[in-house]
This record gives structure tokens, sequence and C-alpha cells, in this order.
């Protein structure tokens, strides 16, 4: 259902639940809200907000980062003060910057370069390998034909000595220069180590460029395994045609567990009209694709043989309607000359609780009259900016001056989406590398967004600090940080559910994701408006072997009844079953 409209662009946002009746296979969908795009503009452009407002301060100078420009941010307390460090790649292929977080003056500063020499990334990942607490890095390269120096994915493990920290090189990754485009950290076996999904675009050594096939690395501390095999079919070999006929041109990668068996599952997002991938988890040891099945690869007017999927960037997991069955967004690179058939981002609904997962797909569409668009849906991250309980999405559609900017999708009582970043005053152009973040420790979400010059290499761009002016009332709020002994330090890949007087609310620990990622601040947050907290259940990434030889995830439940004060706090959860202030430490 779309309301035609010619006098200038609009955005439609097809996004509610589908409602199954007993005996009958329709589906019924309640009327989507029409929402504006920004206005054509002329050169020069209006590279920031259109307006300002004050629900959304701009305090970018205020926080000490003026001029800084970006197109990947990474949020981590790297340095181990308790307060979260901002990382930045100023290009598609650069040293990273360092800026420490200084508490009594509530600034960034750039600081001092911690490797032991230049290092160039196109993207990061920072998480903590050998149970020591301190954060390492892995340094991530495309690697396509250009004058930039190639490296394998490289791995260095964050030291601190006298209150500096250090970043030196422990192992590379057995892989070669591969187009790797994405890395997912992940612990799909339950043995408390971080584990690699490597999404690997295509290589550029043959004449025709060709797929290559993902890979899946054992990890104990710095030192990786190949157990791609895991991966069913995904290796298999056509001698006569020389390749391998199920890889794809894998861009993005995420990872949740979309069957809640309590194994971590993989996302994959393919470009090139190739279809993405699901790869389920079955038992720790089996990775099977149940993309097809599960309506997750493509919408149902494309062709796997003709290659209608889309180009996509990034997934990201959640549970919009509170439903307690995974939601995903999934966004895509869709152009005017792409046929009907090719895949647009869209979201898709968790529509059953049987295995395998099905999704009802609602995508994005944009109207036009003769004039041309293109979007590029980049990235995506949640963010309950007032408190509601209901999970807005912000969007970095970029990559197509002037008419691509941010885009706030509020959501709605009834679960529908609305823009609001105009009147937010947010929608930026061409926004890149968003992340979340609490920058003033309120508890009340704010952003950060670089800026990409794509299709604008002329213009002057830089970092954009959004601080949430937000008043808290009644609403409450809680943000949990997982820290891990026998599990990863940092409890990735695990899920959280959170149980109120009147709702279940449900998430996971999983801060990196999608093509080229950036990662948002640490914390799983729940906010849920005047409720009161009851109880949280946490299924950790970590295994026990039950009576019959199985491996079932380790499950701990918290009473939260003392936590129902006030209207927020931010607790370290601990796998042994404490819950503590944040001011304690669980190790």
């Amino acid at each position: 259902m779309i309301l035609s409209s010619f006098n200038q662009l609009k955005y439609f946002f097809l996004f509610l639940p589908v409602i199954i009746f007993t005996g009958c296979a329709d589906k019924k969908i309640v009327a989507f809200k029409e929402i504006g795009c920004p206005r054509e503009q002329s050169i020069p452009y209006e590279l920031g907000p259109e307006k300002s407002n004050p629900l959304f301060l701009e305090k970018t100078e205020e926080y000490g980062l003026k001029g800084v420009q970006a197109v990947h941010l990474y949020v981590a307390d790297v340095n181990r003060d308790g307060s979260s460090d901002l990382i930045t790649l100023d290009d598609f292929s650069a040293a990273p910057k360092f800026y420490f977080f200084n508490k009594k003056e509530k600034k960034f500063f750039l600081a001092e370069n911690p490797f032991q020499e230049i290092v160039r990334a196109s993207y990061l990942l920072f998480l903590d390998l050998n149970h020591d607490q301190i954060l390492d890095v892995i340094v991530g390269s495309l690697n396509q034909k250009s004058e930039i120096t190639q490296f394998p994915t490289r791995i260095f493990q964050g030291q601190i000595q006298n209150g500096k920290l250090t970043y030196l090189q422990k192992s590379v990754l057995p892989t070669g220069l591969s187009p790797t485009a994405s890395i997912a950290p992940l612990d799909f076996n339950l043995d408390g180590e971080m584990d690699l999904y490597l999404a690997n675009w295509f290589s550029q050594n043959d004449q025709s460029p060709k797929p290559v096939p993902d890979s899946l690395f054992k990890g104990e501390g710095f030192t990786f395994s190949d157990v791609g095999s895991q991966l069913k079919s995904e290796y298999d070999f056509n001698k006569a045609e020389k390749n391998y006929p199920n890889s794809t041109p894998t861009f993005g990668a995420s990872v949740c567990d979309v069957d809640k068996n309590g194994y971590p599952d993989i996302l994959t997002n393919n470009s090139n009209g190739y279809y993405n991938k699901l790869w389920l988890n079955i038992d720790g040891n089996n990775f099977v694709n149940y993309a097809t099945e599960s309506g997750y690869g493509a919408d149902s007017e494309g062709s796997a043989q003709s290659k209608e999927g889309g180009n996509s960037f990034f997934s990201l997991c959640g549970d919009y309607n509170n439903d307690e069955i995974v939601d995903i967004v999934v966004g895509n690179l869709s152009k005017d000359s792409d046929p009907d058939s090719r895949d647009k981002s869209a979201v898709l609904t968790g529509s059953s609780r049987m295995f395998p997962p099905k999704f009802y797909r609602s995508e994005f569409y944009q109207l036009e009259d003769s004039t041309k668009w293109s979007e590029g849906i980049r990235r995506g991250a949640w963010i309950d900016y007032n408190l509601d309980g209901l999970s807005d999405l912000l969007i970095a559609n970029s990559g197509f001056p002037p008419t691509s900017r941010l885009v706030f999708f509020e959501q709605q009582a009834d679960h529908a989406f609305e823009d609001k970043a105009k009147d937010y005053g947010v929608n930026l152009m061409n926004p890149s590398g968003i992340v979340t973040i609490d920058l003033n420790g309120d508890g009340v979400m704010d952003f950060i967004s670089g800026q990409s010059k794509v299709r604008a290499g002329e213009i002057n761009s830089r970092i954009y600090v959004f601080e949430n002016q937000f008043k808290r009332t009644t609403q409450k709020s809680l943000r949990f940080y997982l820290q891990g002994k026998k599990a990863n330090s940092q409890g990735l890949s695990s899920t959280l559910k959170l149980k109120t007087n009147k709702k279940k609310y449900f998430a996971e620990a999983n801060y990196i994701y999608g093509s080229l990622p950036s990662q948002n601040e640490e914390g799983v947050y729940f906010a849920f408006n005047s409720e009161l907290p009851q109880e949280l259940e946490v299924r950790w990434s970590l295994g026990t072997i039950d009576r019959l030889g199985r491996i079932l995830p380790v499950v701990k439940k918290y009473n939260l009844q003392k936590f129902q004060k006030s209207g927020h706090y931010n607790l370290n959860v601990c796998e042994d079953g404490r819950i503590l202030a944040r001011s304690k430490n669980c190790y």
C-alpha cells in the first residue's frame, strides 16, 4: 500500500507487526505513516542539520571535538579509567586517532598514538581476548587494489603500564591478504573464548573479481584456528569451474541469537544482488544457512539465481515491538536505475516462535517524479531517546548528497515509525559511523556521527556530537555491563531478558556489527517508562555440559527489586549471580 505524491521526494517506512488470525494465513497491517524526506538543495550543500532543536543539542566543540573528521567511530574505555574514550578513522583507510575522555573537564583530548608504528585500518574491533580486562584491538583491512599497502588481519594486545596505554602486535590471522569487509566477534561454541567470523568480499587477484568464501575462526586468546568447514556448503568446490559456487560477496556481518537456542547465530550482508545468509548455529559446531526458509535472504519478488537480492550494508537485531521475537533491520544501497525486484532497506518483523524463524518484510520506499534519486542506508543504531520503552532507530543514509541525510525514526505507540530527524535538528548530510553513547552520564542516550565525503569530496566533513536533553520525570532505565570470568570478559553475544511489573524486554550484548563496522559504547540499555524492574535473566555466552553430554548455555537470574527507587542505575552483572553498582567490580 503506497500513497502516491509526486511534488517532493518522500520516504515510506512499512514497519508494523503482522497479526495472524486462527485458521487464516492472511495478515493485517495497520496504516503506515508517511515520512518526509529532506528537500533538494542547491550547492553549496547544507552539511549540518537544516534547523536546530533544543531536544538534541549539538555540542561537538564543548566536548573537545571541534574540527575532528571521521568516517568510522569506536567508543570504548581503552585506558581503563572508567570513562568511554573515542577512537576515530578519518578515512576508509586511515591511522586511528585516540581521544581520551577527561572526567574532570568533561572533554575528549587527543592522546598519544598507542601503537609502536603507523598502523592503517579499514576498521577496528576493541575487545578483550586474553581475559585481563584490558581491551585489545583487531585491525582489519579491506585489501582492494590501490596504492595503499595491504595487510592481513592483525591482532594487537593492549597493555597499560604506569598509566600509559600501548598496543603490541601479537598475531596475524592465517588468511593472507583477504578482502575482509567486516569481522563479527562471538563465542559460537560457548567455551568462554572469543571467536571471529570474517565477512569476505571480492578477491581482486584474478582478471574477473570473484567472491571469496567467508571464514570462521575459533579463538584461544590471541591464537585462532580456521574452522570454516563448520559453515555447511560454504567451502564446496567446483573443480570444473575452479570456484566456490556457494560463496557470496559479503560486505557486512552481525551476530545475534535469532532462533533463541542459546547459541549465537550469524547474519551476513551481501552485495551485487546476492542473497544474504542466515547462519543458524545448530549445536555450537554446525552452522546451516536458513536465509531462504526464513525470508531473511531477500524479498519474495527476487530470484537467487538471477541475483535479485540487494546491495546490503548491515543487519541490526532487536525486538522493537517487545514480543520477545527477534526483529531485524537490513540496510541496503538502492539506486534509481535498479529494477523493482532489487531489495531495498527493510525491517524484518519476527513472526514465528517455531524453527526455523520466519520474518515479514516491510521495506523503506522512496517515491519521486522526474528527479533522480538514490540512497545508501549504511548503518543503523537503536536508541530510546525518550525512555518510553519503545526503541527508536537512527539511520545513516549516506553517499548521495544533498538528499542523503540522517534519518531519525521515532517509534509511535502503534509501532509505526516516523522520521523526526529534521524536526529534532539532527538531519546532517552524509552521516557515517553513527555510535550511541551516554556522554554526560545521566542515563539518557546520546549519539555521535561522523560524516562521509562520498560523492561530495568538496565538503568539509566533521564529527557531530548530539547530547540528548530529554528531561526524565517518572521514566526509569537500567544499563547492564556484563563482566565474565569463565565467559569472555564483556559477555559478548550473551542475551538479556528484563522483566518489569508490566512487560518483558529483550536485548543482546553486541556492540560491533555491519560493514566496515563502528562500535557502540559498551552496556546493554533498557528504558521502560514508569514501570518497576523485577528480574533480569542473562543467558551467558558460556556453556555447561548436561547429563546427556549436551552443551547448554549458563543462565542466571538477578533480582532487581532494590533498584526501583531512582530513575536510572548503571550496574555490573557478574557471571556468578551477583549484581553490583557500577563502581564495584565482579573480577
